[in-house]
């Protein structure tokens, strides 16, 4: 099973598990009780963009249906976000949302891997468990073609934490075609010297997930 298949397949029932009132399989209706730390860290990353994101232009890897950019131009005000994501499934729901919600200017979806396809320009790039599905090879390789100031990334931390047990078994029970755990030293000489001072943020209300980033700002 390629990683496009996998996400067209799961996407929507993954996105919709952590909505209320809203019908989900059971497999993600039970996941869904374990998602807490992934909004955790959704809102932790938007408290660390909002102060430079307005006005300016954000770039999103790995953007689902926009959750979080929909978020972050309500909170910051941007320019202009354009979100890029493997699956066909959550490009069209973007899409649609961004017409229901008349800002068709302010944001652009496009389909596609970001490792193959060329990325804009832009003053902070976010990728919110993007890195997970990346082998070490693939993060050097992206951070050395990324076209921007700051960046935020989530990655999950291989480390101790019974959430993450539960999260392989998950993850092996859906057949997902490939997922990865990071030390932050292995993250960070991925990331190299070219992209200033980085910092990493965790904290235990999002479990494994760790936070990387370049932004001016101490939290």
């Amino acid at each position: 099973m390629d990683s496009k298949y996998y996400w067209d397949k799961k996407i929507i029932d993954w996105e919709n598990s952590m909505k209320k009132g809203v019908r989900v399989s059971l497999v993600e209706k039970l996941a869904g009780y374990f998602r807490k730390p992934l909004l955790r860290r959704m809102a932790m990353a938007t408290d660390i963009v909002a102060p430079f994101a307005k006005d300016k232009t954000v770039l999103e890897l790995g953007c689902g249906s926009g959750f979080f950019a929909f978020g972050l131009q309500e909170r910051a005000g941007t320019k202009h976000i354009t979100g890029v994501d493997i699956s066909a499934q959550a490009i069209n729901r973007a899409r649609s949302i961004t017409v229901e919600r008349g800002q068709s200017t302010a944001f652009t979806f496009v389909e596609g891997d970001a490792l193959s396809l060329p990325l804009p320009a832009v003053d902070v790039t976010v990728g919110l468990g993007f890195l997970d599905y990346l082998n070490l090879s693939e993060v050097e390789a992206l951070f050395n073609k990324m076209a921007t100031k700051y960046f935020i990334f989530s990655f999950s931390e291989r480390k101790f934490s019974l959430l993450r047990y539960i999260h392989i078994i998950y993850m092996l029970s859906q057949h997902c075609p490939k997922h990865f755990y990071f030390t932050k030293k292995e993250v960070a000489e991925r990331i190299g010297s070219g992209h200033g001072k980085i910092k990493f943020i965790n904290d235990k209300q999002s479990s494994f997930s760790c936070l990387v980033h370049n932004l001016p700002i101490d939290i």
